[in-house]
């Protein structure tokens, strides 16, 4: 995953409301350090910016070039 990546949840999470269910664009990649795991800030349809988003719960529907 990389910035400008459309991405959208690879299911709908439980605890989600409909803000969350919807595409998003990669704005950030958050590197891992010795605490926290790799993430990366979405910007979803509903103009809300997420942070720290695990990448292993978004689907890739459109790579950026």
């Amino acid at each position: 995953m990389k910035v400008g990546d459309m991405v959208k949840y690879e299911t709908d999470p439980a605890w989600s409301d409909q803000a969350y269910i919807g595409t998003g664009l990669i704005v950030a990649v958050l590197p891992a350090d010795h605490i926290i795991a790799a993430a990366v800030s979405v910007l979803w349809a509903s103009n809300e910016l997420v942070e720290r988003v695990p990448p292993r719960i978004l689907e890739v529907i459109n790579e950026s070039r």
